[in-house]
């Protein structure tokens, strides 16, 4: 398939019982979109509901995002068919919170282990979206990691209705029909799906923050939920407090609404946030000057491979640096950093905005054109260099140091490449190396020796 109606295909970005989604290039203004196709996987589902009815189902998805515009739900540009089979045009997004928690293709995997602070940023925008969505009378019904999108300003956009249901009404109702994902879905929605509400998405967000924090999918012991403190020491009672209710089995034993988990989840953080600085350790500068790097840093671009990427870089099963340099950086001026560890100068507030690979390239032209902070020699960072700046995302990096980097951001281009399409990044916020479609976006930070 090279093309679905006005726009070219440019690959494929996922699959679902229902649709398959593609990346594709829209026309005149070249601009990348996410094309999701109604395309059913299974021809008995097809059979059991017919196409009319799956077809008038999907455009209703459209209706249903469209009609809803907040900074926390994904935008439907478009909405057409192409030889009688409907497709929806969505913002796309390069990044997920699948990709962010490392969650793989076998679910039960161990994922990353996100910072408190950063955690709590998403899902409290995730809440924001659910707090809309339910006062329009939609409940959502399968939140989970790859439904919830990162926008290039760290902005979670819920994406993925085909399972909504709108102001009560039961449009898929087949007998035996598992509404949700596994591991996600509310107890309810497994017991009948039609009597979930509200809360049954408040739970499924539960689940994710649980993973979040703690790096797992819910864990019982005779029958009880195993605390996140548990597996996160930097977690307070209050922590466990609050994720124990958001995951009640009984509706109404949990929060009762998104507006009321919002609001007790900012309380624990603050709370949390307080104790954090009150309990900060002493950090000693002088200390540091002692650190060494053994081996000269790779500066050339090259290939990597995906199945040498961690051997290369010393990264551990979930591509993090088994072993993070502590050390903080000397700031010569607002704009510039200089790495004692390495001998490298860094640009300490990145591009201040997101580019594609290529065009990330140009703008490093641009920067030794101008000469910027007096310096003609700046170039994209090797993965080797990126690894060096990541730094162990704790309580004590981000509520004690001072942070090295403008905190504004996120994903840093690499001058590594993995494959024709993909280049390598580096995740300076949860300090992982990662890999990302070249159309994709991130900030530049220049290095110069």
């Amino acid at each position: 398939m090279n093309s679905v109606g006005r726009y070219e295909i440019c690959g494929r970005l996922g699959r679902g019982g229902m649709s398959a989604v593609y990346k594709a290039r829209a026309p005149v203004t070249g601009r990348i979109v996410a094309l999701k196709i109604l395309k059913p996987r299974d021809e008995i589902f097809e059979d059991l509901v017919g196409w009319e009815k799956l077809r008038e189902l999907f455009i209703e998805e459209a209706k249903i995002m469209g009609n809803l515009s907040h900074d926390h739900i994904a935008k439907v540009i478009d909405c057409d068919s192409h030889e009688d089979v409907p497709f929806i045009v969505l913002e796309y997004f390069s990044h997920s919170i699948g990709e962010f928690i490392g969650e793989a293709y076998n679910v039960e995997q161990q994922t990353r282990k996100i910072s408190i602070t950063r955690t709590f940023m998403y899902i409290r925008q995730a809440l924001k979206g659910l707090e809309r969505l339910h006062f329009a009378g939609v409940i959502h019904r399968d939140i989970k990691p790859y439904n919830m999108m990162i926008t290039n300003d760290d902005r979670v956009k819920l994406i993925d209705f085909g399972l909504s249901r709108v102001r009560g009404e039961e449009t898929l109702a087949i007998p035996g029909m598992q509404v949700g994902s596994p591991y996600y879905a509310a107890p309810e929605q497994g017991a009948d799906p039609t009597q979930a509400d509200g809360r049954a998405d408040l739970f499924s967000l539960g689940v994710l923050m649980y993973r979040m924090l703690t790096g797992r999918l819910l864990e019982h012991s005779q029958g009880e939920l195993l605390a996140a403190s548990d597996y996160n020491q930097e977690l307070t009672p209050q922590w466990d407090s609050f994720l124990l209710k958001a995951l009640k089995k009984r509706p109404e034993q949990r929060f009762a609404n998104a507006l009321e988990m919002r609001t007790a989840l900012e309380e624990v953080f603050n709370r949390w946030q307080k104790q954090s600085a009150d309990n900060c350790p002493v950090h000693h500068p002088a200390e540091q000057r002692h650190l060494r790097v053994t081996e000269p840093l790779r500066a050339e671009p090259q290939r990597v491979m995906y199945r040498d990427i961690r051997d290369h870089l010393g990264l551990d099963e979930l591509f993090r640096p088994r072993a993070f340099n502590q050390h903080q950086m000397e700031v010569v001026t607002g704009h510039l950093l200089y790495d004692p560890l390495t001998k490298l100068y860094w640009q300490r507030c990145g591009s201040g905005f997101t580019l594609g690979w290529e065009q990330a390239k140009d703008y490093i032209k641009l920067l030794n054109d101008e000469s910027f902070q007096d310096k003609s020699t700046w170039r994209l960072p090797t993965t080797a260099e990126l690894a060096t700046i990541l730094r162990s995302p704790s309580m004590v990096r981000d509520v004690c140091l001072d942070p090295n980097f403008d905190p504004t951001l996120h994903w840093l281009w690499s001058s590594d490449h993995c494959t024709k399409k993909q280049a390598w990044m580096a995740d300076i916020v949860e300090s992982y190396i990662g890999r990302l479609d070249i159309e994709g976006t991130a900030s530049v930070c220049a290095v110069s020796s």
